[in-house]
């Protein structure tokens, strides 16, 4: 009889441990707009398995892909309320909600996406993330290498100059709206799931953005040609909000830290290396890449007028660039 307590003792200590176990796990909640099979979804599971492992379990990540916690907006908003707590996404993203955080959008900063990471990196990357902070409570880490934008359309062009009028999908912030006007198009913000449906349908002929982006997106069954403008490079950085992060145990932080900064290696090495890869497939699916027909200053000249738009944006563009 004493034995079968003793037994029955030892089985309930073993639940309440492990109740007691499972309830001190910190969950992460993970949210994107793409599949779970693109650069950012692959880059997303390296993060959950690294967290994992480096907190010994006590970070368990669930990834939610394909708008399933809604748009980028929508998932920066939930942030607040410990609804998301992690994303993967160029900083510009938070632009609706604090204008500066678009200074690394402003077209044709930098020279190559080297020049751009080594900036972020810098006093000037340092500085914006940490004003960034200090007025929204959202927190950027590990900013990645990435390939420039391109604008992507479903007309036949030879350069830029064929593309005048076109209405070009954007990101629903100034500095993409009158970037892009300023090159003769017409912008057209719109939530990036409903853009292939659209391009079907000729809403919009066009969409900007990086190539691997575009594929997630799949650009290359809707479009016909790509031209190489180029006009912004960009880092696709891990934003968390600060007041959810300082919370974590300093095991979880470093863990979390650690984890994103290995995955953003991750990503920038495998857009790098398959950036050629994703050339390639579009131009199978019959899309020609054509230059734009002007050059970088030419195209600068024409964004001239932008400084006068968004005068803070651009004295943190210079910041940023180190200028």
């Amino acid at each position: 009889m004493l034995k079968s307590v003793k037994s029955g003792v030892l089985v309930v200590a073993a639940v309440l441990l492990a109740v007691s176990q499972a309830s001190a796990a910190q969950k992460v909640i993970v949210g994107d707009t793409g599949a779970s099979t693109s650069i950012i979804g692959r880059t997303l599971s390296l993060f959950k398995e690294r967290a994992e492992k480096y907190s010994n379990g006590d970070l368990q990540v669930q990834i939610f892909s394909n708008s399933q916690l809604g748009t980028f907006g929508t998932m920066a908003t939930q942030m607040k309320v410990n609804l998301v707590n992690v994303m993967f996404i160029q900083p510009d993203a938070l632009g609706q909600q604090i204008n500066i955080v678009t200074a690394n959008s402003w077209p044709f900063l930098f020279d190559n996406a080297d020049e751009m990471l080594k900036a972020w990196n810098g006093p000037g990357g340092k500085a914006l993330i940490a004003e960034v902070e200090k007025r929204s409570g959202y927190r950027m880490i590990a900013p990645s290498w990435n390939v420039p934008r391109w604008i992507y359309t479903t007309r036949k062009a030879k350069s830029l100059a064929d593309l005048k009028g076109m209405k070009v999908r954007v990101p629903g912030t100034a500095i993409y709206v009158n970037q892009i006007k300023y090159l003769g198009l017409s912008p057209t913000p719109m939530n990036i799931a409903e853009v292939f449906t659209a391009m079907q349908q000729n809403v919009v002929e066009g969409m900007e953005g990086a190539i691997s982006d575009m594929a997630t997106y799949s650009m290359q069954d809707v479009s016909k040609t790509a031209v190489m403008t180029g006009h912004v490079l960009s880092p696709k950085a891990f934003l968390t909000y600060g007041p959810w992060i300082d919370k974590l145990t300093p095991l979880n932080k470093e863990a979390f830290y650690k984890a994103a900064r290995e995955a953003s290696d991750f990503y920038g090495k495998t857009t790098k290396d398959e950036e050629q890869h994703l050339i390639a497939e579009f131009k199978e699916k019959g899309v020609t890449f054509v230059e734009p027909g002007l050059s970088v200053d030419e195209m600068r000249k024409l964004e001239e007028p932008l400084k006068k738009d968004l005068p803070e944006v651009w004295e943190w563009a210079q910041k940023l660039a180190g200028k």
